[in-house]
């Protein structure tokens, strides 16, 4: 190989570093050949993922939604939620197996693309109705999202295991008089979660005031989640006495002792009768004929107490027959002390008058020595007098005594009944 020749070596290394050089344009070139690599990397990986790219089907979009309303009953339960008839509202996330739930990702691939919830109550029985929006493949109508919620939910409502208060008005013992009136005090209900439910409490047990004895009332009142409380209020009826209080001071000659004051206590029942009101008039009077009804009556003890269901009524009004009536009414309180008082009711008959009689038979044989009684027959049945008067216009044959004809020999006689007011009525006798 031929040697170039250097006229000297200063010149010689000169020329040897400018072989080497790198200049501007091949650093621009070097940065267009990376940008280009770049370019070409990006749009290889774009067509590897748009050929690998995940398709999705109605069937998938189904499976979810399904599985939504399988899943959110359990979700219920394990968040201790009431159902009603407000709607409660349950996100997806909430059901995804990463938060607590039971839907894998991985065995239902729609839920990679899809958000939405699940929309729970209760009427007669749970429903669950889910909605999903899955970008532009899938939507389900009537779904609502979350940025822009129209549909009328509620809050969870945690289950209430919590039983509601009783609080009784007045002491816990009541003590009262024999034959008093017992007003029952109440109580007061009140529940955390339904708040005063005062007017769902029932009452058990009775207090008769007509006995001593001791008496237990049971109130009971049981919230929207069938959780119940009871309380019991004893009542005590007591015998009612009048208390007396007396005191002495003893005569004493000794003036070195100060006297002293006895007080001696003693106890003894009312003795004041009870009183009867009678309501209306003590004396009535009506026709014969009408209809009586008692104007009715009220008893009170010596104490106020009200005792009417006590009073005995007795006596009775015939209405069809004039006279005096009388009814009486009587009462015994719890102390033993008793009352009674009387009505008059006076039946006056009304003028009805006779129009006519007839007697039967209206032809009578007979033998001497012998009777036959004659029937009567007025008009109206009902008339006011119904008095008569009996004659015979030959006494010798028949002689005729309150309706009943005598013969005493033979012959032929007429017998006739008059009456007050002048109607009368004839029959042939004939004694053989």
């Amino acid at each position: 190989m031929e040697e170039e020749n250097y006229p000297t070596d200063v010149e010689y290394e000169t020329n040897k570093k400018k072989k080497f050089q790198i200049t501007r344009g091949m650093v621009i070139l070097a940065a267009l050949i990376f940008v280009v690599l770049i370019a070409v990397i990006i749009i290889i990986v774009n067509v590897v993922k748009s050929n690998n790219k995940e398709e999705y089907t109605a069937s998938d979009f189904s499976k979810l939604e399904a599985r939504m309303i399988e899943e959110s009953p359990t979700y219920i339960s394990q968040k201790q939620i009431v159902l009603t008839d407000a709607e409660i509202r349950i996100d997806l996330k909430d059901l995804l197996l990463e938060n607590g739930g039971f839907i894998d990702s991985s065995r239902v691939k729609a839920t990679k693309i899809c958000e939405g919830y699940v929309i729970a109550s209760k009427k007669e029985t749970e429903q669950y109705s889910a909605y999903i929006k899955c970008g532009k493949l899938y939507t389900t109508s009537g779904y609502v999202s979350n940025d822009n919620d129209t549909t009328t939910t509620t809050k969870a409502v945690v289950k209430d295991t919590i039983a509601p208060t009783i609080t009784l008005v007045k002491d816990a013992e009541l003590v009262i008089n024999v034959g008093s009136k017992f007003e029952d005090p109440g109580v007061i209900a009140k529940d955390n979660i339904d708040g005063d439910i005062t007017s769902k409490v029932k009452k058990n047990g009775q207090v008769d005031t007509s006995k001593a004895g001791v008496y237990e009332i049971v109130y009971s009142v049981t919230d929207k989640a069938g959780n119940k409380s009871e309380l019991k209020r004893v009542v005590k009826v007591v015998p009612v006495f009048t208390t007396v209080t007396t005191t002495k001071t003893p005569n004493t000659t000794k003036t070195t002792k100060k006297n002293t004051t006895i007080s001696k206590t003693t106890t003894r029942k009312p003795t004041t009768p009870p009183t009867i009101t009678l309501y209306g008039s003590k004396t009535l009077t009506m026709s014969v004929g009408s209809s009586y009804s008692d104007p009715g009556y009220s008893a009170v003890d010596s104490l106020g107490n009200n005792i009417t269901s006590r009073v005995n009524v007795s006596g009775n009004v015939n209405t069809n027959n004039p006279g005096t009536y009388y009814i009486t009414y009587s009462v015994t309180d719890s102390y033993g002390n008793k009352a009674s008082t009387s009505r008059t009711i006076v039946v006056k008959s009304t003028t009805i008058a006779l129009k006519g009689i007839t007697l039967t038979p209206n032809y009578l044989e007979l033998s001497p020595n012998t009777s036959k009684s004659i029937t009567v027959n007025y008009n109206p049945s009902n008339a006011t007098d119904k008095t008569l008067y009996w004659s015979s216009d030959n006494a010798f044959v028949a002689t005729v005594s309150n309706g009943i004809v005598y013969a005493n020999m033979k012959g032929t006689a007429i017998i006739t009944a008059r009456s007050t007011n002048g109607k009368t009525a004839s029959i042939k006798v004939v004694v053989k």
